[in-house]
């Protein structure tokens, strides 16, 4: 029976270490057993993965809006994730277990999230921001110690989560939005697209070691968590204003310095909430599918930057990009608060 019902800050940081346990998982497979020096493999397990955890997270998103259970999708993300786990000396078969297991996971952990926490944009920059250290350190660290903390974590947080209840919180303050929320989206979508060719494509001139690695992920974890808080404090046009300005000024020349680097890539990912937030404001019935599209064009936009990597145009291309995203942002606030006053 379903007779305990965390709170929304319990629940939020119960789905934030299962973020992070999810794509650390789907990395340690992915880098310890599955990539293989040489293989022609790799490119098919490259793509197979990364093409199903991100660009189906919109039909699993809509199948969220249908079956209006997160726990069915959190139960199938586990399952496939083990099994993932299970088969991971099967390149041809492991990746689409991780690839799916991963959008299910983060279309439940997304859609749970937004509804329990009335869409707070603080709790959105905790959920998303653990899953890239989860990513790093499975992707380094290979020992199976860490294997079984992220496999074990999985499958305790998931049962703990389908036992409880997961009442939502009565909306206060969601409009639908009839007109601007298509230009809105349109315009969201290209937000995330540009945060992940810039971040995939900054150019990095120092010694790229485990270490710095991992300080680098740190890094971005730690920006999307403190964006929700600035954000919420300080409002979304002021936050997205400094915070890509600086960004943009710290990756622009701290191409050779980590410690510029870390701050600018700190500050560049302020933009990670803010653009969930919006997403769920604009689009406050879909909110599984908006959340899902987000993600979908962060593979496309990572693929981007993976072929523009270091290119010396690349600082412009920086600096053009953030003031564009700076001027959609704003608009698509400034739009959504027009609506929601009228």
């Amino acid at each position: 029976m379903n007779v305990w019902k965390p709170s929304a800050k319990l629940t939020t940081i119960l789905y934030t270490i299962l973020h992070f346990c999810v794509d650390g998982l789907c990395s340690f497979v992915i880098f310890a057993s599955l990539y293989k020096e040489g293989s022609n493999l790799n490119t098919y397990i490259f793509l197979a993965y990364n093409m199903l955890a991100f660009v189906t997270q919109p039909l699993v998103g809509l199948l969220q809006e249908r079956i209006k259970c997160e726990k069915i999708t959190l139960g199938i993300a586990a399952g496939l994730l083990v099994l993932g786990v299970i088969f991971k000396f099967v390149p041809v078969i492991s990746p689409i277990f991780l690839g799916i297991g991963n959008s299910f996971f983060h279309i439940s952990g997304g859609k749970h999230v937004i509804e329990k926490t009335n869409n707070n944009i603080i709790y959105l920059g905790i959920f998303v921001s653990t899953g890239a250290i989860g990513l790093i350190l499975g992707q380094i660290y290979h020992t199976t110690i860490l294997l079984w903390v992220f496999l074990g974590l999985l499958v305790v947080l998931s049962i703990i989560l389908i036992m409880s209840r997961m009442d939502k919180l009565e909306t206060t303050n969601n409009v639908e939005i009839k007109k601007p929320h298509l230009l809105i989206l349109v315009f969201l979508v290209i937000v995330v697209f540009v945060r992940a060719f810039i971040g995939k494509g900054s150019p990095i001139n120092f010694a790229l070691t485990n270490t710095m690695l991992v300080f680098i992920y740190i890094a971005t974890a730690i920006g999307k968590a403190l964006g929700g808080v600035v954000a919420k404090v300080f409002g979304i046009n002021k936050t997205m204003i400094v915070s890509l300005v600086l960004a943009t000024i710290f990756l622009v020349i701290g191409d050779q310095n980590p410690y510029l680097y870390f701050i600018g890539i700190s500050l560049f990912n302020f933009t990670m909430p803010i653009t969930l937030y919006l997403m769920g404001e604009a689009w406050p019935h879909h909110q599984a599918i908006g959340f899902g599209l987000l993600a979908a064009v962060l593979f496309p936009g990572y693929l981007l930057g993976l072929l523009y990597f270091n290119l010396i145009l690349i600082k412009i291309l920086i600096i053009i990009l953030n003031l564009l995203s700076i001027a959609l942002i704003i608009y698509c606030n400034m739009r959504l608060k027009k609506v929601q006053d009228a």
